[in-house]
């Protein structure tokens, strides 16, 4: 009556071993199918991620991407604007904003197809400011941002960007087709503004208070 309880136990070391080397192989699987997914997601990622072109620091500086040509000019900060008001607000204004304005004059073209360009700015640290809307300020052909291009007819003016005065240092300009995020293969054109320790305390130093804008 003792020989089946002495075979269970010789056994049973053997089951154990067998089910640890099948959970063992399970879980290796498991860890190849997480690395091969995490390769496709970075090869989609790769795939998704816009084309960067990079331009160099030399005012003024034109740079071309898939379906469009930016060239930047000039820049200037200013602490506030002077308006000129219009039927909605008759009397002169001054805009302001919690930090600095920064100002970009340069020209924007369409290649291809009609359509729009979206700048934005780049901190050195990675933070992003979408150039401000067209009625901030409000400078009816002059406000580049969400101008309508048509191939062959490039259009003069400026770049407006509401940015914290620490974040001008390292700065980088970046354009790209369209007002919506940039879309995979597409040109992410990136200009570097060439602003370093020095010249970022330049332009805060000759910033006026009150830049008058009107016409």
């Amino acid at each position: 009556m003792s020989a089946p309880a002495t075979t269970g136990a010789a056994a049973s070391p053997y089951w154990r071993l067998r089910w640890r080397w099948r959970d063992a192989l399970w879980i290796v699987l498991a860890l190849a199918a997480v690395v091969a997914l995490r390769k496709g997601e970075s090869d989609y990622e790769q795939r998704d991620a816009p084309l960067l072109q990079r331009a160099p620091a030399v005012a003024p500086t034109r740079a071309q991407g898939r379906n469009f040509a930016v060239e930047v000019k000039r820049l200037k900060v200013a602490r506030a604007y002077l308006l000129k008001g219009d039927y909605a607000q008759p009397q002169d204004y001054v805009l302001r904003t919690p930090g600095v304005w920064l100002s970009v004059v340069g020209q924007s073209e369409a290649l291809q197809q009609p359509g729009y360009v979206t700048a934005q700015l780049r901190t050195r640290d990675g933070l992003v400011y979408v150039a401000s809307s067209p009625d901030r300020p409000k400078l009816k052909g002059f406000n580049l941002r969400d101008r309508a291009l048509a191939p062959g007819l490039p259009a003069e003016g400026a770049w407006f960007f509401e940015v914290p005065p620490d974040r001008l240092q390292g700065a980088h300009l970046q354009f790209y087709w369209g007002s919506l995020l940039p879309h995979g293969g597409d040109s992410l054109v990136d200009v570097d503004l060439g602003i370093d320790a020095a010249q970022a305390r330049k332009l805060l130093a000759e910033a006026k208070p009150v830049l008058d804008l009107r016409p």
